[in-house]
């Protein structure tokens, strides 16, 4: 069905091509229109940085089918001070067509093994606030712990901290 693998930079711009069409198919009415279509005209420059991160932190897993990227995990540190003895879930995304398939469960395990292999006891995941995808962090175990408010293009945006003994 799909697989589970280690990002290789030459997958930079299929894994960017997967966040900017889930942030296109999960986030209107949750993040300003400018913001989401910015990331489109923007996707050979955040492919190049992703390429650069992965060679850098070798920080992403990857969900295929055949040769073709459906999902992906970034993880490392936490970026939260408040949580810096935790590890963190940057980013977990799966095409829409592809989820229900079990693509998010394992992506979401490989990234949180492999934080535990690097000795964290706990991880924390930012969750925009009205994302329909709070319910399968929580059905993984995690719990709310608090939010975080920012500010986007005027907008501002709250978003779920959520918390997870791994």
């Amino acid at each position: 069905m799909f697989d589970i693998r280690k990002a290789v930079p030459e997958d930079a711009l299929g894994i960017t091509i997967v966040n900017v069409y889930t942030w296109k198919t999960t986030y209107p009415g949750l993040m300003p229109d400018e913001v989401i279509d910015s990331r489109i005209a923007e996707l050979i420059e955040k492919a190049e940085k992703c390429r650069i991160d992965i060679e850098q932190n070798d920080n992403f897993f990857i969900a295929v089918i055949g040769h073709t990227i459906i999902g992906f995990c970034c993880y490392g540190i936490s970026r939260n001070k408040k949580y810096n003895a935790s590890g963190e879930i940057y980013a977990l995304y799966v095409l829409k067509g592809c989820q229900g398939l079990g693509v998010g469960k394992a992506l979401f395990s490989a990234g949180t093994n492999a934080l535990k292999d690097r000795g964290y006891s706990s991880i924390i995941i930012n969750c925009l606030y009205g994302n329909p995808s709070l319910g399968f962090y929580q059905h993984m175990g995690g719990k709310i712990i608090s939010q975080k408010k920012d500010d986007i293009k005027d907008k501002s945006i709250i978003e779920d901290i959520l918390y997870f003994e791994i």
